[in-house]
This record gives C-alpha cells, structure tokens and sequence, in this order.
C-alpha cells in the first residue's frame, strides 16, 4: 500500500519534471502528462493512490500552468479550466482502477479456472484407475455389471457384461439382445422374471443358460436391485455373474461321487457274493 502512494508522489513530479524539461519542448502538454501520471498510479496502486495522484496533479496543475503560474491565486476565468481538468482525472483514474479491478477479477478467475481444470484432472485420473481396478476385478471374478432402465428400455453394461454375453462394445445392449443370447429352453424363465420386475418393481435373482453363437453353453446367475420401485418407473442395478466353470465343476464332481457309488455297491456286491 506505501509503495502505492509512494507511485503516486513520483509519478506527478516526474510528469512535472519532464513537462517542463526544456529538450523536449512539453510545455504545451502539462495536461497529457499529468493525466498520465494518474491513469498509471490508479492502474498500478488502485483507489487510493489514485486518488492521491489525482489530487497532487489538480494541485502541479493549478499552480504550476494557470495563470499566473507558480501560484494559488488563479485568474477566475481560468477556474472552468481547472474543474475540466479535475473532471478528467477523476474519470482516468476511475477507469484505470476499473481496468485495474477487472484485470485482477480476471486473473482470480484464471487461477481459480487453472485450479479447477487441475483438481479434474485428478479427479478424471482417479476415476481411471478405479475403472481399470473395477474392471479388471470383473474380469478376474467373471462378474459384470449392468443398468436396466424399464421406462426407456435402456440397458447399460459393463466390459465384463459385453464379454460374458459374446457381444462387440459396438453392439447397443437391449433385453431384445439378451432373449436372443438366452438358451431357448430357459426363455421363459427369463421372460417371468423380466415381467415380474418390470410390472411389480422387485429385485431379480435368477440363474439360466446362454446358447453362445458357436454352440457352447454358458450358465450364468443374475442380481438385480430396483432403484425405484414405481410402477413402471422402475430402474435397476444388477451384476450378471459367468458361473458356467463353478457349475461344470459341481456337474464333475456330482459325477465322480455318483461313479464312486456305484463302484462301492458294486464291490459290496462282490464281496457278499464271494461270502
């Protein structure tokens, strides 16, 4: 703030000094000089130096260039002069102080901008990651996600879903895409389930097969929660879960136990025939 007022003090008597240097012939200038002086010390210093300035370059004016110069008795003829010249200041003043405002309101807004593009950027950053992590994690767990808006129709899925469904990411998912992957003996069971969630808004929990495109057979379990449980406003959330590896595995071991039986009956048999 000193160093403000301090601009304002140098600035009018360097105007008054180079006014009245006689190389450079100024003489008749006094009036763009001063008013120099004030628009750079309002600009650079804000509303109190420039007011200052303006009051120290009325007074370098007054006394130093209305007749009778180097005096504070001004002819009265000379007194519209001086209240132009005031006028004038204080409009240059007012708007270097203006430019001065919006130029820092500006730059607060750039930083404020710069500070804003940076922390979403992070955040974008984050976001990535997490997406990669969740995404990663539903590849690992055969498990993917999906939305079902039952108003639009709108269904959204996850890479995973995409994935477990056989589908390209070009395709648009709809509950028309996902009858046509669903084995044609288990339709049915889709189609209740889908009615049932749609008409009463409850949660879906169901297991069925998918007849993939080159004849494999997939098993699937399905969970989906109602976000909005409105007659025909519903919405959901779910997970689809690829269980076909756990249930070919339960069918595998469900074979060898029944083998193991039958081996055992059968050596139980031999050995009472044997008795």
């Amino acid at each position: 703030m000193i160093r403000g007022y301090g601009t304002a003090v140098l600035s009018v008597l360097g105007a008054l000094l180079i006014s009245h240097w006689p190389f450079l012939h100024l003489e008749s200038a006094p009036v763009s000089l001063l008013l120099c002086a004030v628009m750079f010390t309002a600009w650079s210093g804000g509303v109190g130096p420039g007011f200052l300035a303006t009051v120290l370059s009325a007074l370098a004016f007054y006394y130093s260039f209305l007749p009778p110069v180097d005096s504070f008795t001004a002819k009265p003829s000379e007194i519209p002069r001086f209240l132009v010249f005031i006028v004038s200041a204080l409009f240059v003043g007012s708007l270097s102080v203006a430019q001065r405002r919006t130029t820092e309101s500006l730059r607060r807004t750039r930083d404020h901008l710069n500070e804003t593009v940076r922390e979403l950027k992070q955040t974008n950053e984050a976001l990535g990651k997490s997406e990669a992590y969740l995404a990663e994690a539903q590849t690992l767990s055969h498990t993917g996600s999906f939305g079902w808006n039952v108003s639009t129709g709108e269904l959204f899925w996850s890479e995973e879903s995409f994935r477990i469904f056989g589908c390209d990411q070009t395709q648009k998912p709809t509950v028309r895409l996902v009858l046509e992957r669903v084995h044609p003996e288990d339709v049915h069971l889709v189609n209740e389930a889908l009615a049932g969630a749609s008409q009463h808004g409850g949660d879906i929990d169901l297991e069925h097969r998918l007849l993939m495109p080159d004849g494999s057979i997939k098993r699937v379990h399905v969970l989906g929660h109602a976000l909005n449980h409105e007659v025909g406003k519903s919405s959901f959330v779910g997970a689809v879960m690829d269980i076909t590896a756990m249930k070919n595995a339960f069918e595998e071991i469900q074979t060898l136990k029944d083998q193991l039986y039958k081996e055992n009956l059968a050596l139980r048999e031999e050995i009472d025939i044997t008795r």
